[in-house]
This record gives C-alpha cells, sequence and structure tokens, in this order.
C-alpha cells in the first residue's frame, strides 16, 4: 500500500508538475513548509469556554461518545505526540472524543476537542494514519479556522439530523413475511446513509484554503513526530472512496425528493412489489412494499433528509473533494520532501501486534461493536429469504457485544433493541434501552426512544424523568426541545409546553421551529 501510494504521488507530480503555481489558489505555502511560518494565536481562552457547549452538542449525535479510558488514553497519546515541540499557550488544550457513530469522519471543535468515529477507527490501517486526522484537524483549531457561526451551524446539523431520524422511527413501516413491523430510527443501512450524507454536506465545512492549510501543517506536524508521509495520502484515498459513498446518497436523496410524488400516486394504483438501491454497498430498503402501497422506506428516509439538505444548500462552503486534496498534498510532499525516506508504519493500538497500554481492552471493544454492527445489518435487511440460523448468529452476535466491557453502552444495547424490536419482543427490547440509558455515555437515540415507549403506554411519569435527565446530559441541546414538548402536551400541559416554543424559535432554525410546533399539535 506504501509504495502503491508513493508511486501514484510521484505520477501525480509527473502529469501535473510540481510548480509553484499548483499553489496559488490554494492555503499552500507557496514555498517552503508551513510548519516553519506556524505562528499560534497568543490566547486560545476565548475557544476553550465554549467547549461545554460543544460537547453538548455532539454528543447528542449517533450512539454519544464511547465510555473507554483505554481507547481516549491512547488516541490522546498520538494527538500528545503530533503537537509535541510546538510552542503553544496554555490556553491551548487539545482533546480527544470517540463518537459512537458507522460514518467516517473527524472533526474539531472550537475549543480544540477532536471527535473521531467509530467507523473511521475500523478503517484505519495503522497509527500513522490516525496520526494524520488527528494533526489535520488540531491544525484548524490552532489555526483558529471555525467560524463564528459554528455552534449555530452544529446544532443545526444536530437538529435536521435527528429530526430526520425521529420521522423515519415515526412513520415508516413494512411488510416482512408477512407481518407488519415498525422499525426503530428506519434501520441501521438508513442510519448509515443519513449519518455519512449529514457529516459531508450538513456538517460545517471550512474553506478551501483552510482545508488546505490543515493539510500541509497537518502533514508537516506528522512527519515532524516520525511517522510515515504516505500515510497521509492513504487517508485522502479513504476519504475519496466515502466521498463517493456520499455524493451517491446525496444524489438518491435529490432523486427520491423529485419522484416521492410520482411513486405515491402509482402506488395508490397498485401496491409496489420490491423496492431497492444501493449507496456504496448499502443495500437500502429492499423488499419494502407494503400491502398498503407505502412508498420504500429507503426513499422515505433520503426524501425526509433531502429538505434539511436543500435548506442549508445556501450555506454550504465550496470545499475540495479528496481527490483534488490529494493532488495537492502530492505536490507539497514532493516539493518539500522528496528526499524523505519511507517510514515503517506503526501498528494501530488495537491491532494484535500493538504493545500500546490498554491494546486489549480496545480490542475488546472494537470486536464487541463489530459484533453489534454484524446484528444491526441482519435487522436492516429484513428479507423473506432470511433463515432461522441468520438470526441465530445474529442473536449471538447481539450477546457477545452485550457482554463485558461493552454491557452498557449505548452502541451495542441499541443495535440489541432494534433485534428484539424486529423480533417483537417488546421486554427486552426496553430491557436494552434501559441499560443503555442507565450506562457511562447515554445517547440521545436510546433517550429518545425509550421516551415513546412510556408515552405510547401513556407512563407519563418516567417519560418526564427521562427528559428532566436529557436536559443536563446534553447541555440543553436544541435537540431534545420537540420530544419535551411532545411529552408536555401527551400530559395535557398545554402552557408548560407552549412556554418552550419560544426556545425553539430563539435558535433561528426552521426545521427546529417546524418540529417543535408539530410536537405541541399547532400544524394539526
Amino acid at each position: 500500500m506504501r509504495r502503491a501510494l508513493l508511486l501514484a504521488a510521484c505520477a501525480i507530480m509527473i502529469a501535473t508538475g510540481a510548480h509553484a503555481d499548483v499553489f496559488s489558489n490554494s492555503g499552500y505555502p507557496k514555498q517552503g513548509r508551513a510548519i516553519d511560518t506556524l505562528k499560534p494565536a497568543a490566547d486560545y481562552t476565548d475557544l476553550a469556554v465554549g467547549r461545554p457547549r460543544a460537547l453538548g452538542i455532539i454528543r447528542a449525535r449517533a450512539q454519544g461518545f464511547v465510555p473507554s479510558p483505554e481507547l481516549h488514553d491512547y488516541i490522546k497519546s498520538v494527538l500528545d505526540r503530533v503537537l509535541a515541540g510546538e510552542t503553544l499557550p496554555p490556553s491551548f488544550h487539545a482533546d480527544v472524543r470517540v463518537l459512537a457513530a458507522p460514518e467516517f469522519t473527524a472533526l474539531c471543535t472550537p475549543d480544540g476537542t477532536i471527535v473521531v468515529t467509530v467507523g473511521l477507527l475500523e478503517l484505519l490501517e495503522n497509527e500513522d494514519e490516525l496520526a494524520f486526522i488527528l494533526a489535520h484537524e488540531a491544525s484548524h483549531a490552532i489555526l483558529r479556522h471555525h467560524d463564528s457561526d459554528w455552534m449555530k451551524q452544529s446544532e443545526y446539523f444536530a437538529v435536521a439530523n435527528g429530526a430526520a431520524v425521529d420521522d423515519i422511527a415515526k412513520n415508516v413501516s413494512f411488510r416482512i413475511g408477512g407481518f407488519d413491523t415498525a422499525y426503530i430510527a428506519g434501520g441501521y443501512h438508513a442510519m448509515k446513509s443519513i449519518y455519512n450524507l449529514s457529516a459531508n454536506v450538513l456538517a460545517p465545512q471550512y474553506q478551501q484554503g483552510q482545508e488546505d492549510q490543515a493539510d500541509a501543517l497537518g502533514f508537516d506536524l506528522m512527519v515532524k513526530a516520525g511517522y510515515d508521509p504516505a500515510a497521509a495520502l492513504s487517508v485522502m484515498d479513504k476519504l475519496a472512496a466515502q466521498e463517493e459513498i456520499a455524493d451517491a446518497a446525496a444524489k438518491a436523496a435529490k432523486d427520491a425528493g423529485e419522484t416521492k410524488e410520482k411513486e405515491e400516486k402509482k402506488h395508490r394504483k397498485r401496491s409496489m412489489g420490491g423496492f431497492g438501491f444501493n449507496i456504496g454497498g448499502l443495500k437500502l430498503g429492499e423488499q419494502a412494499g407494503t400491502a398498503s402501497g407505502l412508498p420504500g422506506w429507503a426513499s422515505l428516509a433520503l426524501a425526509v433528509f433531502d429538505k434539511a439538505v436543500n435548506a442549508m444548500a445556501d450555506e454550504a462552503v465550496s470545499h475540495h473533494p479528496a481527490t483534488e486534496r490529494m493532488e495537492l498534498l502530492a505536490n507539497y510532499q514532493f516539493r518539500e520532501y522528496r528526499d524523505l525516506t519511507p517510514r515503517t508504519p506503526h501498528p494501530v493500538g488495537w491491532s494484535p501486534d500493538s504493545t500500546a497500554r490498554g491494546s486489549a481492552a480496545m480490542v475488546a471493544l472494537l470486536s464487541h461493536y463489530g459484533s453489534a454492527e454484524d446484528a444491526a445489518s441482519y435487522v436492516a435487511d429484513t428479507r423473506a429469504g432470511q433463515t432461522r440460523n441468520d438470526e441465530a448468529q445474529a442473536q449471538s452476535a447481539l450477546q457477545r457485544s452485550t457482554q463485558s466491557p461493552t454491557a452498557d453502552h449505548a452502541y451495542t444495547q441499541f443495535a440489541a433493541a432494534e433485534f428484539y424490536d424486529l423480533s417483537k419482543n417488546d421486554p427486552a427490547q426496553e430491557k436494552a434501552l434501559i441499560a443503555a440509558a442507565n450506562g457511562p455515555e447515554p445517547s440521545w437515540e436510546v433517550y429518545s426512544r425509550l421516551t415513546d415507549i412510556y408515552l405510547a403506554r401513556k407512563d407519563y411519569t418516567n417519560a418526564s424523568a427521562m427528559m428532566d435527565k436529557a436536559v443536563v446530559r446534553f447541555d440543553n441541546s436544541p435537540v431534545i426541545l420537540p420530544k419535551r414538548i411532545e411529552v408536555l402536551t401527551a400530559q395535557g400541559k398545554t402552557k408548560d409546553a407552549e412556554a418552550l416554543l419560544p426556545q425553539c424559535n430563539g435558535y433561528d432554525l426552521d426545521t427546529l421551529t417546524e418540529q417543535c410546533r408539530k410536537a405541541a399539535g399547532e400544524d394539526e
């Protein structure tokens, strides 16, 4: 892999030339290395104070943060290594969090907290790739690239994401093996495509020059720390593959939005047989037709999210595709590091040959998460052709994933809840959600689904208790407002529900306002 990427870099250099004009419209320095001219800010205190709010916003996504001290400490040690030797003020406190989400993405909050996903970690081949990702994200914080509206944009992203998943959960049903079943969050694969789409389309983006600056400085930092330069190009290669998935999802969302009305007219005349399409290898909505002629849930999943994509279109920032960034980075590498010899990559902390502290715990955790994903994939691929053996294998995977050290993790227990929902084992489903809710890092998704169960049986005491916990756990994130209003409205506390509407309006997010009004019954 390393040799192939180095040869590819040389081919790019030969094809385009390593001339100064290659960098004239980018954030790369026209000459010299970015690290040699780095002048960090004298003080980052103004950004550091926003950490609690930023973490509250991110924590409300997917299945929340991964509660693993070993994983945190290992990734933080790699971050410390790439930043070692740089003169940064005491007010710059970079840290890391791992988000329990299946998409391949990383981001950095304004305060310097770098967030990487489980999906990203699972695709890394070595520690050197992780080092480049961390160095790139840390560079954004060091260079203060975050727009003043980062918080608002991130809140919009979280609200749009949550609204889409919640709508799917409440509105989608389809026929499986002769009976209808409701689907928590629309299924694992639908969520995965939504996460890919949202992370790449809706998430706050940087300007092209800022991405280039972070690529250049990040590359300098990882090389200075002794990591293999080829790892940066292999990360770009992986990112390019993920962008293809996101582009396909965005196109499917657009197509779904344009054809939704046509499909519904068609279904009014006759029921739909099999409906499905493939997004980057993710099979969505296979055999999703119903006797009542409802549109396929895959189409609905993406059509719902298409509305949020369109709402953000005017504010989206144009950025380089990964293929273009790879070309610029290869030219920069040739220009400034042509004499640098390849280095042997370091094993990633959860690989069998790693000597990193806590390696065994990391191996167990990611193995259990992988088992949870296997079980969730079974739930998502609900075709009549599935056998009892398939079901038994999925249940066995769940049993592995919900044992120590991940017995109370939202990532594993939410997958268990989906499985039990499919098999109509309501007590087991609720037990799994409660285990996650009482765990060290419960997710908003778990709180929301558990609250829905309580509302369905008019258990308003427990529903209200969940919302009270959510307010504290997620730093009163706007994501939770529609559900809080829904709980109050269900109890007949109309005035209390209406009292929260100004909070919804105060965020100036149309999607949030719409969800809040809907929860209060004002759209009926």
